[in-house]
């Protein structure tokens, strides 16, 4: 879902304002800015965390021990959203994964995140281990925006450029998270 929607993103070349000779309806705007970062940009990035959330999970979970008194995997260490935390872990256990964690860590570390995203956090003060709360609620219970959401939406050029980055990065890292899927599957 993250790669399609960069694609198509990147495609539609992220516009935030449409101009035309003719009278524009609203199913005419929509459809032409369905691509664009105001429209897409919560889900979006909700759905890239919570994918780097599961690929932690994934490499972590395979290292869960059973509980002797339940008989059971004991995945208490492993049961939140916490990226930092599941990071930290996964660079305890998979330390040779240089390029995978250079990946994570690229989108979870401030000091080594794009601008674009870098300056959302910052300007917010948030971290990234309660994205799902900023990403997946931009509301509040009383329907309140939770942040200022400008600095990543209608963004135009500067958008556009930090789709085809984060779609670089994805599709670079993305086989070798499959690759280390695959040599533990085999062990």
């Amino acid at each position: 879902m993250v790669i399609n929607t960069l694609e198509m993103a990147i495609k539609e070349k992220n516009p935030s304002v449409i101009i035309s000779d003719a009278f524009i309806t609203e199913k005419e705007f929509n459809e032409k800015t369905k691509y664009c970062d105001y429209s897409i940009i919560y889900p979006l990035l909700f759905l890239f965390y919570h994918w780097i959330e599961l690929i932690l999970k994934g490499f972590l979970i395979v290292l869960v021990e059973e509980d002797p008194k339940t008989k059971k995997p004991d995945t208490k260490k492993i049961t939140h959203h916490n990226i930092i935390k599941l990071l930290k872990e996964f660079k305890e256990n998979y330390s040779n994964e240089k390029d995978i964690i250079d990946f994570i860590e690229k989108y979870t570390r401030k000091n080594n995140m794009p601008s674009f995203l870098k300056d959302f956090f910052d300007k917010n003060k948030l971290s990234v281990k309660n994205y799902y709360n900023f990403f997946k609620y931009p509301l509040d219970k009383n329907f309140d925006i939770t942040c200022d959401y400008n600095s990543i939406t209608h963004t135009d050029k500067k958008g556009l450029i930090f789709f085809e980055n984060l779609l670089d990065d994805v599709n670079r890292c993305q086989p070798l998270i499959v690759k280390l899927g695959r040599k533990i599957n085999n062990r």
